[in-house]
C-alpha cells in the first residue's frame, strides 16, 4: 500500500544479481554484493534444534518406559519341589504347602518338619534355595535397588538352607540370610547355613564369597572356608573346610532305675549338625551331645554329621 514492488527483468537483461524466493508473488531482485552476507544459517539451526529435540524426547520416552516396566515386575520365591510335610504360611494363616506356592510379602514363609525338605526358586533365575528338615524360612524384604537390581533379605531362625545363586549383574543386587546370630550376604555363590536351636550358626562356602557379619564385625568366607557365629559374639575367623568333619566320642555304662544302659558322649564341630539314628541332637557351646540306649550285645548306633553345605558323613558305632 503506497509502495510498488520492483519489476523483474527478462532473462536476457539480467545484470550481475541473484534471485531469492521470499514468498512474494514475483521474484525479488537482490544486488549480488548483498547476497554474500545472507548465508542460509537460520534454516540449518532450525533443523539442528529439531533433531536435538527429537533425540531428547526419545530418551525421555525410553526412560519412562523402563520405569513403568520396573514398577510392574513382582518379586517372589516359589516352591519348586517338596517332600514330606512342608507348611506354608502368610498373614497369620498356615496350611500344608503345595508346589507352586509363592512367597511375595514380608512375613511369608515355609517350614519343613522331620524327614521333609523343600526347594525354592528366587523369581527370575536368581537362584535356588534348598531347605532341609526342621527348617523355617521367612521373607524379610523383596525389593529393587535403584539400578533395578534385586534385593532379597530372608530370615532363617532354625534349620539348614543351601543356596546356589548365579552371579549378580547389577551393582545393587544382594541376597542376605539373617539368623539369630548374624547376617550372611552374597552376590552370587554357593554356600550353606546351619542354624542350631540356640541360634548358633555355621556358614560354609563352596564357591564365591560370603560376608558374614555380627556384633559389627564382618568376616569374608572365601570358597573352601567356613565360620561359626554364636549369639552375642562376632564371627570366628574362617578356617578351611576339613575333608572329613570332626567327630570324637566315648561310651559310658550307666545304671538308671535299676536298668543297665549305655551313653554315647560325642563331640563335633558346632558348625555342623549331628543326627543319631536319624534324630537330630542338640549340642552345647563346645559341640558336645549325649545319647542313651538300653545296653544290648551287638548293638550299634548310626551317627550322621551334616555340614552346612549338606554333605553327610555316617559313622556306625558299636556299643558292645
Amino acid at each position: 500500500m503506497g509502495m510498488s514492488l520492483p519489476q523483474s527483468h527478462p532473462p536476457h537483461a539480467l545484470s550481475p544479481c541473484a534471485v531469492v524466493q521470499v514468498g512474494l508473488p514475483e521474484p525479488l531482485a537482490v544486488p549480488f554484493d548483498a547476497i554474500t552476507t545472507m548465508t542460509p544459517m537460520k534454516p540449518r539451526l532450525v533443523w539442528i534444534f529439531a533433531i536435538a529435540l527429537s533425540l531428547l524426547l526419545w530418551q525421555w520416552h525410553a526412560a519412562q518406559s523402563q520405569q513403568s516396566i520396573f514398577v510392574r515386575v513382582d518379586r517372589w520365591l516359589q516352591l519348586q519341589q517338596m517332600s514330606g510335610n512342608v507348611q506354608y504360611f502368610r498373614t497369620g494363616n498356615t496350611r500344608r504347602a503345595r508346589v507352586g506356592d509363592r512367597l511375595t510379602a514380608v512375613g511369608d514363609g515355609v517350614r519343613t518338619t522331620s524327614n521333609s525338605s523343600g526347594t525354592l526358586s528366587v523369581d527370575t533365575g536368581v537362584g535356588i534355595i534348598t531347605l532341609r528338615e526342621n527348617t523355617e524360612l521367612r521373607v524379610r524384604n523383596l525389593d529393587f535397588a535403584p539400578d533395578n537390581g534385586r534385593v532379597t533379605h530372608l530370615y532363617v531362625p532354625q534349620g539348614q538352607v543351601i543356596l546356589n545363586l548365579r552371579r549378580f549383574t547389577h551393582t545393587g543386587s544382594e541376597l542376605e540370610i539373617e539368623t539369630p546370630s548374624g547376617v550372611s550376604g552374597v552376590r552370587g555363590t554357593e554356600f550353606g547355613v546351619n542354624v542350631h536351636p540356640d541360634g548358633t550358626t555355621g556358614v560354609a562356602t563352596r564357591s564365591g564369597q560370603v560376608d558374614t557379619q555380627a556384633q559389627r564385625i564382618t568376616v569374608e568366607v572365601q570358597a573352601g572356608f567356613q565360620t561359626l557365629v554364636r549369639p552375642g559374639e562376632p564371627p570366628l575367623a574362617p578356617t578351611p573346610i576339613p575333608d572329613r568333619p570332626v567327630f570324637n566320642y566315648r561310651i559310658e555304662p550307666i545304671v538308671r532305675s535299676g536298668q543297665r544302659r549305655l551313653m554315647l558322649i560325642g563331640r563335633i564341630d558346632p558348625i555342623n549338625q549331628v543326627y543319631v539314628e536319624g534324630e537330630q541332637q542338640t549340642v552345647n557351646y563346645w559341640g558336645e551331645f549325649s545319647y542313651e540306649v538300653v545296653a544290648r550285645f551287638g548293638r550299634t548306633l548310626r551317627v550322621t554329621i551334616v555340614t552346612p553345605l549338606g554333605d553327610e558323613v555316617d559313622y556306625d558305632i558299636s556299643l558292645l
